[in-house]
């Protein structure tokens, strides 16, 4: 007979998503306590054991992942797939809109400085954005938030890990519902910018250049705050 904790292994070992404690809990037959202490156990085990994966919570859900010291081997087969791989285009983007969804069309274009057209159809695609609505405000453009498969991707948990999140573009009561077939329409409405070039994997860990951003200005306040005390008389 299966003990609790090999089942939850098989079914996370199965999917290819995340999956909440819940929909675990309802497919055991178990608590939701009782499958998180499961995952407990099996982490412990991967551990001790030495194994080159691990159960992580995602997108609110639980999934296994390889740990990220095998990431340049991983990215290597990928590249070879030519799989995983966003442009630089497609990365900036994509750091907008996470930072300041719910947001319109037109706001992304000013923040990046570009037309970003065939950018968010190729997102679209992807599954990593999807359209929410349109704003209210002249013109009714689309409005773009991220999905849990962007949360997967970069291995969140929740947007709430995302540093410097920004007000949201569009406020929620200015959100007009899309109607049936529209969303589908809208990836063959734009195709005239260019993809850009392809960047390499571990571009992924920095959701584009705004977290990569703040980290080069942390390291810039803290030489200057190291070379503020060296200069200062003794």
């Amino acid at each position: 007979m299966s003990e609790p904790w090999q089942i939850i292994e098989a079914l996370l070992f199965a999917s290819p998503e995340s999956v909440s404690s819940r929909r675990l809990a309802n497919a055991t037959n178990l608590a939701p306590s009782e499958v998180e202490a499961c995952i407990q156990k099996l982490n412990r085990d991967y551990e001790g054991h030495g194994r080159s994966f691990q159960i992580r919570k995602l997108a609110g859900g639980w999934q296994m992942v390889t740990l990220p010291r095998f990431a340049p081997w991983i990215a290597r087969l990928l590249q070879r797939k030519g799989r995983g791989r966003l442009s630089t285009a497609a990365l900036e983007t994509l750091a907008v809109i996470a930072h300041r969804q719910p947001i319109n069309k037109p706001d992304i274009d000013q923040a990046r400085g570009i037309e970003s057209s065939y950018i968010l159809s190729s997102l679209l695609e992807r599954g990593i954005i999807r359209i929410k609505g349109r704003d209210k405000r002249a013109g009714h453009p689309y409005v773009y938030v991220t999905t849990s498969k962007f949360l997967e991707f970069f291995g969140l948990d929740s947007l709430n890990e995302l540093p410097d999140l920004e007000e949201p573009s569009v406020k929620e009561a200015d959100i007009l519902p899309i109607e049936e077939g529209d969303e589908t329409g809208q990836a063959e409405e734009h195709r005239e910018e260019s993809a850009g070039e392809e960047v390499n994997q571990d571009a992924l860990a920095a959701i584009g250049y705004r977290i990569e951003k703040a980290k080069s200005k942390q390291k810039s306040k803290r030489k200057e705050a190291s070379h503020g005390e060296s200069n200062e008389p003794p």
